[in-house]
């Protein structure tokens, strides 16, 4: 009754935990099934939300720069009030020739005719921006589902890791309960009882630190939704979606990866960003031409035409800037060197993701066959021994020592199914392939 009472005690403190934590929870302990899961983190993840913001603002630049293929219109007025009024000596008689004050209005129109392609450069650099943020925010939305879902994972694990020890606890219990029978009617010593009471202490703490790391990974699963930090979800029980089938081979996986992934097809809008960044200072060296027409009226009565239309054509060209443009376009030169080289870098780290991915689900689906294989004998070993120390052909050591052993081998057993899964999922991330896997489920429920 001591130890049941302890393991209340516990369950109870971590319940009250969980419902302190304030009416703005979603439920205490409520649970959440895979697909909401995946759909809540894309929908509430603030790396998601700035990932689209920077699209949007991406996109804004290329209308800044196709502004200038359109005409530019100004409007402006002033009022000069001068302290005497303005006049010429004209055959040794002073004539006025403005008034004192005049209120002046223009409106004008400038219009780029040709610029040799610096609009175009200009153009072609905004829309790669864009193109590298809307890759980003899938990179950012593909990292946010993997990590939700190793959050789900996590989760699940602990909670399985925790019938685990309450397993334990109960096989603790009844042994303990047989030693103290046996001491009773004189077949032990009384060391079995003790060393079964220090069995059960352990097991004991097992659970504890199982209940308190269930509570951490249903937390931990909250944040990764897109919630507090201090709230908890729980993944519902049941089957979750976990690709099946046969791994493909390497050389497939790296040429899925080399097409789907979005850092390389981010990184290469930055190369083509610094191209046409580079076109653009090319451009410098060119003149531009433009046109300009406008309307002015001033409120000069001297001024037999108040009202005046005008038309400019005429053309700029830059014949020295200190060098700036020269230094301009070897920096533009330098930096399209540097993003390709940065391109070959990812894709040799993406190589070595994917090679990693495929070893880490071969270990996991060894370590899963291994370890069930490991239950079943650990099972069969610790009926045995009960059955042995029952009869008295066992001592106490060796139970104990097969309740140890069948524990062990049931929480490897979890922790491959589980590592499995996760690493099946960091495989598809790995080929670039995870929100495809994932987006007919987590629309199919909406």
């Amino acid at each position: 009754m001591r130890h049941q009472g302890i393991v209340l005690l516990l369950v109870l403190s971590l319940s009250s935990l969980a419902g302190a934590q304030g009416p703005d929870n979603v439920a205490a302990f409520s649970t959440v099934t895979f697909e909401e899961a995946v759909r809540i983190a894309l929908s509430n993840g603030r790396d998601v939300h700035l990932a689209a913001q920077d699209v949007r603002i991406a996109a804004e630049g290329r209308t800044v720069a196709s502004a200038r293929w359109l005409p530019r219109l100004d409007a402006g007025a002033d009022y000069t009030a001068l302290s005497e009024s303005p006049g010429a000596i004209f055959q040794g008689v002073p004539v006025q020739t403005a008034d004192k004050n005049i209120w002046r209005a223009r409106v004008t129109a400038e219009q780029t005719i040709y610029d040799f392609g610096r609009t175009r450069s200009r153009v072609d650099q905004a829309g790669a921006r864009t193109d590298a943020a809307e890759r980003l925010e899938g990179v950012t939305r593909e990292r946010q589902a993997l990590d939700v879902i190793s959050a789900f994972l996590d989760a699940k694990r602990a909670d399985a890791l925790r019938k685990v020890a309450e397993e334990s606890l109960a096989t603790a219990i009844d042994h303990l309960r047989l030693a103290r029978d046996r001491f009773e009617a004189g077949t032990v010593a009384r060391n079995d009882v003790l060393s079964a009471d220090v069995q059960v202490a352990n097991a004991e703490v097992s659970l504890i630190t199982a209940e308190v790391r269930m509570e951490i990974s249903r937390s931990r699963l909250a944040l990764r939704m897109g919630y507090r930090g201090d709230r908890s979800l729980a993944p519902s029980p049941g089957p979750y979606p976990v690709p099946t089938g046969g791994v493909p081979p390497l050389s497939e996986s790296l040429q899925a990866a080399f097409g789907k992934r979005d850092e390389l097809g981010a990184q290469g809008a930055a190369v083509r960003e610094g191209e046409a960044a580079a076109d653009t200072a090319r451009t410098e060296f060119a003149p531009t031409f433009f046109g300009q027409g406008g309307y002015s009226y001033e409120t000069n009565d001297l001024n037999p035409h108040k009202s005046v239309f005008s038309i400019l054509l005429g053309g700029k060209v830059n014949l020295f800037s200190g060098f700036a443009d020269e230094a301009l376009l070897r920096q533009s030169r330098l930096a399209v060197d540097r993003r390709k080289e940065t391109l070959e870098k990812m894709r040799d780290e993406i190589a070595l993701e994917v090679k990693s991915a495929h070893l880490l689900v071969a270990e996991a689906d060894k370590r899963k066959a291994v370890a069930e294989t490991a239950v079943v004998n650990a099972e069969e070993n610790l009926r045995i021994q009960d059955e042995r120390y029952r009869e008295g052909m066992a001592i106490s050591t060796e139970v104990l020592d097969a309740q140890t052993l069948f524990t062990r081998a049931k929480v490897d057993r979890q922790n491959a199914v589980y590592d499995l899964a996760e690493a099946r999922f960091r495989l598809l991330a790995a080929r670039g392939e995870l929100l495809e896997f994932l987006a007919p489920r987590i629309t199919a429920g909406r």
